[in-house]
């Protein structure tokens, strides 16, 4: 008997009025059988968190085509439904909810003004991820659609056929009252597709596109090519918008709304979109085993060791790309390297947890809980560092190696120069990464081997000295009280190997410092000494006190210039741009931003 063709056509309507879809799915070949599951993914790539993604979705039928009789569906576990008295042939039909911002940026979303549609909302069966096509309907009369490349266009129509369900899933179709910018980068079409607007849009977009323009040719130098056709941004000003997603020939990111009146948050945007650019290389085509089959794991997740390369890695190019692109400042750079040191070592979980084991963690650790900062790191933090502890041994060594050469000669010998990812490909192991540094210098990778699974180890400090950039310290006391961006007076971690261990639980609100009104310069007055403190804190319906002695420590407060020429020539060249500080002359180091939140501590 032939075996009958597998198949699987989407048909999507969007309902901008009710911020709906309504999906038909036509599914034909062997693998429709009675009993068949259906599912949504439980996680989507670059989003490590498993979530309850077909809790919108209703109405959920099915039919047989040749005889349109009525199948039973019924739910199936966390995201799935079986389909009962299939065979071979069968069509399904639901309507979904989708304007959830908090998916947003992992399962797009229908605006009444735009529609960003992704495959994460889309059923599929496991037991067939090929070949699939998707018609796009139900558009308003004044909506455009752009569609990142990917997949093949049916002529003028509004299908589109996509080599597999992962380019489906990796690929967000933007549709609406678009307004978007084209540049060609290196002969290569760029596309800003913004998805909204706001105050100071008309007058500086131009600009904020020129200097991403910049950060593209930068991120392209470090690895000498474009791995797509073309590439798309998917801009959000929507303070909602909480968006950072890399995909395979594009990104969303949220830019918030000030980032056309605010030069702060100008440069902020600019950073976003080249961390999420710089993972079409590092993530998306470059992954640490087993990432490399998504295919395999859409609903079990993909535990990997790697992110602190992955993610780490970026992470360190997203600043140092920005500087290169003049969004940030030599000192900013240096300033935000070192407050990504200080944040992660003031944790006792920095001492406990490697990076390889906060990777493997990434479905319990990505986003952020009480408790956290004694039993886990983010390997985002801990790679970075990295990152920059290899460029610096690497660019004040005898070879003429630098970060920016290691890291494409090991794109290229592990992925490759082509764009796509074959189906028999795992990822590196981190025994390939410390070989592969090892054959660049000996002993390298085996240094970058302590680093990544053992606790700690980092000498940061000592890099800064190694460049010229003296560290200042500063004698002071802690208490080991955590606060999370601006969520003071709630206690967000306690470090249970400091003061504030007498009692002290996350969520507690702090009322009274030694009896007097809560101030956080109070607070701080108090912590920074070595007299006994005394804090009041609401718990629920309870007021408790608890009191506690500083613990004396020492914190950087600067860095000062104590190089020569030479390095400064070195730091020029590294950072792309001029570098000629007086001796003597000291750099602020307060500035410090991360996507995950910033975790300051008294």
């Amino acid at each position: 008997m032939t075996p009958t063709p597998n198949t699987a056509a989407y048909t999507v309507d969007i309902d901008p009025l009710a911020l709906e879809l309504s999906v038909t799915l036509r599914l034909t070949g062997d693998f429709v059988c009675d009993g068949m599951q259906l599912v949504v993914p439980g996680w989507v790539p670059g989003d490590y968190d498993f979530e309850p993604y077909a809790r919108d979705l209703f109405d959920v039928t099915a039919r047989d085509p040749a005889t349109d009789a009525p199948l039973t569906v019924t739910r199936d576990g966390w995201n799935g439904f079986r389909i009962h008295g299939a065979n071979k042939d069968v069509d399904i039909r639901y309507r979904a909810f989708a304007y959830e911002t908090d998916f947003g940026d992992a399962m797009g979303l229908v605006d009444s003004d735009y529609a960003v549609l992704m495959g994460a909302r889309y059923l599929f069966c496991p037991d067939y991820v090929g070949a699939c096509a998707v018609t796009y309907g139900g558009l308003p009369d004044h909506w455009t659609i752009h569609h990142p490349s990917g997949a093949t266009r049916d002529g003028t129509s509004l299908c589109w056929r996509y080599p597999s369900f992962e380019i489906l899933l990796d690929t967000p179709v933007v549709i609406g009252a678009l307004t978007i910018r084209e540049r060609t980068i290196r002969k290569v079409p760029f596309y800003f597709a913004f998805v909204d607007k706001g105050v100071g849009f008309a007058a500086r977009v131009d600009a904020f596109v020129d200097q991403l323009t910049v950060a593209v040719e930068a991120i392209h130098d470090v690895f000498g090519l474009f791995p797509f056709e073309d590439y798309t941004f998917v801009l959000s000003l929507n303070p909602q918008a909480d968006w950072g997603l890399e995909h395979l020939t594009s990104n969303m990111s949220g830019l918030g709304p000030d980032v056309f009146v605010d030069d702060d948050k100008f440069a902020n945007g600019i950073r976003v979109c080249a961390h999420e650019l710089f993972h079409a290389w590092n993530v998306r085509r470059l992954r640490p085993a087993p990432l490399g089959q998504l295919s395999h794991h859409l609903t079990s997740g993909s535990f990997t060791e790697g992110l602190w390369m992955a993610e780490g890695f970026t992470r360190y190019y997203e600043f140092l790309i920005s500087t290169r692109a003049r969004a940030y400042t030599p000192d900013q750079f240096f300033s935000a390297v070192l407050g990504y040191y200080r944040h992660l070592t003031q944790q006792p979980a920095y001492a406990r947890v490697a990076a390889t084991d906060s990777s493997r963690a990434t479905y319990l650790n990505h986003a952020k809980y009480p408790g956290r900062v004694n039993n886990s790191i983010d390997y985002y933090d801990k790679g970075m560092l990295i990152a920059f502890a290899l460029d610096t041994r690497l660019r004040t060594g005898s070879s003429e190696w630098t970060l920016d050469m290691a890291f494409r000669d090991f794109y290229l010998e592990f992925f490759g120069t082509g764009s796509k990812v074959a189906s028999d490909y795992v990822g590196y192991t981190t025994q390939e990464v410390v070989a592969f540094f090892n054959r660049i210098e000996a002993g390298l990778g085996d240094w970058v081997g302590a680093l990544v699974n053992e606790p700690g180890q980092l000498a940061t400090p000592d890099e800064f000295t190694t460049l010229g950039l003296q560290p200042v310290y500063e004698d002071t006391h802690h208490l080991g009280i955590f606060f999370l961006n601006d969520g003071a007076p709630t206690i967000y971690g306690v470090a249970d190997d400091m003061p504030a261990a007498a009692g002290l639980a996350p969520g507690d609100v702090i009322e009274a410092v030694n009896g007097f009104a809560y101030t956080p310069a109070a607070l701080a007055w108090a912590a920074s000494a070595p007299e006994d403190v005394t804090l009041t804190v609401r718990r629920g319906h309870r007021v408790l006190d608890f009191s506690m002695t500083p613990r004396p420590g020492r914190k950087i407060t600067g860095l000062t210039w104590t190089g020569d020429a030479a390095q400064a020539d070195l730091i020029s060249r590294w950072l792309g741009t001029d570098f000629a500080p007086a001796q003597g002359q000291q750099f602020p180091v307060s500035f410090y931003e991360n996507f995950h939140g910033i975790e300051s501590m008294v």
